[in-house]
């Protein structure tokens, strides 16, 4: 009896697991500009999640590659590049300091004017 109950509450569990692996979806991070843009806003407010904003730097944006430029240009503000040093800690809450927050807001200008750039779409 012991094994029966066994056997039947192991192949529930492998059926949900088969079940579950062929109707769902891999998890997939594909940022928008408009959201990117919003995540730089909120980072010059200082009302951004650290995670967030590594989550951004850290994930390439092969979706879009004007937003991958954008990001290529914020991973050199947060590590450096051959003209600046790593941007340092910003005092509670921002993420950076005033320089490396005036570089962002830089890119964040070019990243407004790719949205506004951007052809508009209406689904009907």
């Amino acid at each position: 009896m012991e094994f029966l109950l066994t056997f039947l509450i192991s192949l529930l569990l492998v059926v949900g697991l088969v079940i579950s692996l062929t109707y769902g979806r891999a998890p997939t991070w594909r940022p928008d500009r408009r959201a990117v843009f919003h995540l730089m806003q909120r980072l010059q407010d200082g009302t951004a999640r650290r995670e967030e904003w590594e989550l951004f730097i850290g994930i390439a944006a092969l979706h879009d590659p004007e937003l991958e430029e954008i990001r290529r240009r914020c991973v050199a503000v947060h590590e450096g590049d051959a003209d600046h040093s790593p941007a340092r800690e910003g005092l509670e809450p921002y993420l950076y300091d005033r320089e490396a927050r005036a570089r962002l807001a830089l890119i964040m200008a070019d990243l407004e004017q790719l949205i506004a750039s951007e052809p508009y779409y209406r689904r009907f």
